[in-house]
């Protein structure tokens, strides 16, 4: 590690962290750090963060004093030379290595935070294969087998795409319409097949709207969730 070689690494450093945050209180926190290090030091630092996957240079950030704007991390990421949006290949979607699928826009890529489910044993103890226990007042899966229903981030993410039929199912036999759900698993078990264009689709056979729909009228307000107005 030569003098020049240790200058050049600080400089990328101190300059990355200066345009991420203008403050320099990422910068000053460096270089604070670094000072105090001799080159042999300041050598076994760089390539424990290398050759580490695991460790990686951290941007401290306190609200209203030195947030990261989406503005900076572009400015840092072009001055890096590191591409925020990219194709992405997706070989799984025709099972074609050689000549796979791609986005057809550039899109954002990094890493992916993913928190494990609770439990690890045999198999994933703490997800649910049941739906039985529902409430009384939505007809949704609560308790021990809420694992098994379609949250709001999931829902927004289907609104987004306009996966109008996913949400249909989803919503419908697979959640609080039982009269849509037993008609479902009667065509399973008699044609082996189902489709949602066949099943009885109306909206007093919704039990969570009908529900919200009470406390609405009990609240003195009318509404056109169940019945035209």
């Amino acid at each position: 590690m030569t003098a020049q070689k240790r200058k050049k690494i600080e400089d990328l450093i101190y300059q990355t962290y200066l345009i991420m945050d203008p403050s320099g209180t990422n910068t000053d926190h460096y270089k604070n750090i670094f000072k105090s290090m001799s080159d042999a030091k300041f050598e076994q630092y760089i390539k424990g963060v290398l050759n580490n996957e695991d460790e990686y240079f951290i941007f401290h950030t306190v609200d209203y004093e030195n947030d990261l704007r989406i503005e900076n991390v572009e400015k840092a990421a072009e001055h890096l030379g590191v591409p925020l949006f990219e194709y992405v290949n997706m070989p799984y979607v025709n099972n074609n290595k050689e000549n796979p699928i791609k986005t057809r826009h550039p899109v954002p890529v990094g890493y992916l935070h993913i928190k494990p489910m609770e439990q690890f044993r045999i198999k994933k103890n703490s997800a649910s294969t049941e739906i039985t226990t529902r409430s009384a007042l939505t007809n949704q899966v609560v308790g021990k087998d809420k694992a098994g229903r379609e949250s709001d981030q999931e829902n927004f993410i289907l609104t987004t795409l306009n996966a109008v039929d996913c949400m249909r199912e989803l919503n419908g036999p697979r959640s609080d319409d039982m009269v849509m759900k037993n008609a479902m698993y009667n065509d399973i078990i008699q044609k082996g097949y189902v489709s949602l264009n066949t099943l009885p689709d109306h909206l007093e056979n919704k039990t969570t709207l009908n529900t919200v729909n009470v406390h609405l009228i009990g609240m003195g307000l009318n509404s056109d969730l169940v019945k035209p107005l």
